[in-house]
């Protein structure tokens, strides 16, 4: 077998970030120790290779090894990360013991196998939610080839009953992160709102967007090119690239756009009115829509407590816009976190396009967007679900932001 090494104790103090990153990851195996236990599993391993898998920054606080890699934790007794000799850096201080490997990863994994005998061993798959689903089909058949000479291949489960809540429900510490990324994207808003004036386009905004995101020091929550979406006048929403459509008096300018900050991403959506001359405020038809679409996200956060199925949740809000002749297709609300979409529940309707996702249940812990964009009115506020109820994460937009 190869050598099994205690986690390597480095003689110099922690950076401060590496305490951090200690710190979360430690309170994540917590939980997911935990969560085995409630679940009769024996060993969660998660087998990646060349950064494969999404749940690495919950396992290691990184998002990438370079070898192939088999983390496992167990219900019972010490937690082990084989890893490429290169690699074993990576997993120091995280578990109890690294066992690096020079040539083959097989032999050091089937012979703590032989040893820890597990009976259920949860792997990194589900056929439902993409960020917990890292296991590609050719590695599994490497793995179920690896286990065979064990008898343990059909010890093999989809991981989902622990991966899926150790993604979903945050620890106080990813709590603050989510905020602190929200604060950021706030403040960008408001110094967006200083300057912006009819006839710049829609690149134009996004050029000042990304300008503020670098003198922040944050970076776009999803795909650069498309964050922050800028929609001027009666140009569709949706996940497109700003275009050369230009800001003018009389219409609106709406904004989806997030951050990454310190790993974890908001996502948040904003309205301006660009005021026509002479007026003080936008005409009444505007001003309705707008009021229509943040009382619903008020009902949608009356309605977010733990117990509740994502459908029960999106049903009324939806009921309620309709009585106001707005419609909207997309789910209520999705999970945030590492990622933008973070989690297989949505808070959505209960129809064929979200399925099993929409029928999740909520629990504290969970952070959600809510965004029953309607209309020309884009709002998207962000909240943690809590014992009773839930918390918004920024104070959300209550009236349009003139210009």
């Amino acid at each position: 077998m190869g050598e099994r090494t205690a986690t390597p104790v480095r003689g110099d103090v922690l950076t401060e970030a590496e305490e951090l990153r200690r710190a979360l990851v430690a309170e994540k195996h917590a939980q997911a120790v935990s969560l085995l236990r409630d679940h009769d599993l024996d060993c969660w391993l998660t087998f990646q290779r060349e950064g494969s898998d999404l749940l690495l920054p919950y396992l290691l606080g990184r998002e990438e090894l370079v070898g192939t890699a088999a983390l496992m934790l167990f219900a019972d007794g010490p937690s082990v990360a084989i890893v490429a000799d290169y690699d074993a850096s990576q997993a120091a201080g995280l578990f109890d013991e690294v066992i690096p490997y020079a040539l083959d990863w097989r032999e050091p994994l089937q012979s703590l196998l032989a040893e820890r005998r597990p009976r259920r061993i949860a792997i990194n798959a589900s056929e439902h939610d993409h960020g917990i689903d890292g296991l590609t089909h050719g590695l599994y058949l490497t793995l179920v080839a690896a286990l065979r000479p064990l008898g343990l291949s059909d010890a093999l489960v989809p991981a989902e009953p622990v991966a899926a809540r150790v993604r979903a429900i945050k620890t106080p510490a990813e709590v603050e992160r989510i905020r602190r990324a929200c604060e950021i994207t706030q403040r960008i808003f408001d110094d967006l709102t200083a300057m912006l004036r009819p006839g710049l386009s829609e690149s134009d905004v996004h050029e000042i967007v990304v300008e503020r995101m670098e003198t922040y020091g944050v970076g776009p929550a999803w795909e650069a090119e498309t964050c922050p979406a800028v929609f001027a006048g009666d140009t569709p929403g949706g996940h497109g690239a700003p275009g050369a459509t230009r800001l003018a008096r009389g219409e609106r300018v709406r904004l989806d756009f997030g951050v990454v900050s310190e790993g974890y991403r908001s996502d948040l959506q904003r309205t301006w009115y660009l005021r026509a001359p002479g007026e003080t405020g936008p005409p009444a038809a505007i001003a309705a829509e707008f009021a229509a679409v943040r009382d619903a996200i008020d009902l949608a956060a009356r309605s977010l407590r733990p117990g509740v199925r994502g459908h029960e949740v999106d049903a009324p809000v939806r009921a309620q816009l309709a009585a106001h002749g707005l419609t909207f297709s997309h789910a209520l609300g999705h999970q945030l976190g590492r990622l933008a979409h973070d989690g297989g529940m949505v808070l959505g309707p209960d129809n064929a396009r979200y399925g099993a996702r929409a029928g999740g249940t909520v629990e504290a812990g969970m952070v959600f967007t809510l965004e029953p964009c309607a209309g020309r009115t884009n709002l998207e506020e962000d909240v943690v679900v809590t014992d009773d109820g839930c918390e918004f994460l920024v104070p959300p937009q209550r009236e349009l932001y003139l210009i």
